[in-house]
């Protein structure tokens, strides 16, 4: 093997390392479900894509490998993996949209979870998407669109554009650059799933969606704090008021006393994928 390929190797199993962390506790295929879908997310994969074989993932992730294979198969059949045999064979990404029914738990729309799921995002949220609009790169924001894109391209297709909604705030909450609140919005999301299975996904829902998720990445994209708290209030009440509940708090954005004289935030770089 040469130098500049054993160099490569290196840094590919390295990558591999970071990504793929042990699941310390709950070794449940549901489990390696997230970190498989939080890999794909965090790396920016796409179609096409290959991950670390089997053995190499269970190794990385510290499970079984019926474990892994029970995961595997979920979301190949979901379409999110393509599994292929052979010498040139391997686990392949075969689409970044994760299907609502695979992230989603078993969880009643009971009206006091709802109130409970709306009042912690109105207290994350915001936070996650401010966050974003400080720290993303370039490269995330054009995925963010990339998401936007896609809710436009399946308009009609209700079981897609819940797809790309849920890739659209995954990528806002990678975008924010923290990876604490980056898992705390995975769990809240995945809570999430069942309430948009609830909520009227026809075409003028899916061009209301997509009207809201443009302006406000353009207010991220511009830094615009301020049109992005209006906009996020906006859609908080009119959650509210679809699921007949109040939430008591709310997170409003101010910058520290010691910045508010600062200078404009440096331009957004190009940044290199983890």
């Amino acid at each position: 093997m040469s130098t500049q390929a054993g160099r490569r190797r290196a840094t590919t199993v390295e990558k591999n390392a970071r990504i793929f962390a042990p699941i310390k506790a709950h070794r449940t295929f549901e489990t390696v479900i997230e970190r498989i879908i939080e890999a794909i997310d965090s790396q920016g994969l796409s179609e096409g894509d290959r991950l670390p074989n089997e053995s190499e993932m269970a190794r990385l992730l510290e499970v079984s490998r019926p474990t892994l294979r029970q995961a595997l198969r979920v979301l190949e059949t979901s379409g999110v993996l393509k599994i292929r045999a052979g010498q040139a064979g391997g686990v392949f990404v075969a689409s970044e949209m994760v299907p609502v029914e695979v992230l989603g738990q078993n969880i009643a729309l009971e009206v006091h979870h709802v109130g409970e799921l709306i009042a912690t995002r109105r207290i994350i949220e915001p936070i996650v998407y401010h966050l974003a609009a400080e720290n993303a790169s370039e490269e995330e924001l054009d995925r963010i669109a990339d998401a936007i894109e896609l809710m436009r391209r399946h308009l009609g297709e209700p079981n897609m554009i819940s797809r790309a909604d849920g890739l659209y705030h995954r990528r806002i909450a990678h975008a924010a650059g923290n990876q604490i609140l980056l898992r705390t919005m995975t769990g809240i999301y995945r809570d999430l799933n069942p309430l948009r299975g609830a909520l009227s996904n026809d075409r003028e829902h899916g061009l209301h969606m997509i009207d809201v998720h443009s302006r406000q990445l353009e207010a991220i994209r511009a830094r615009d704090h301020e049109g992005l708290e209006r906009m996020l209030q906006e859609t908080f009440v009119d959650l509210e008021e679809e699921f007949k509940v109040t939430s008591r708090f709310s997170v409003r954005w101010a910058p520290r006393e010691d910045n508010v004289s600062a200078k404009a935030p440096p331009e957004r770089k190009r940044r290199a994928r983890a």
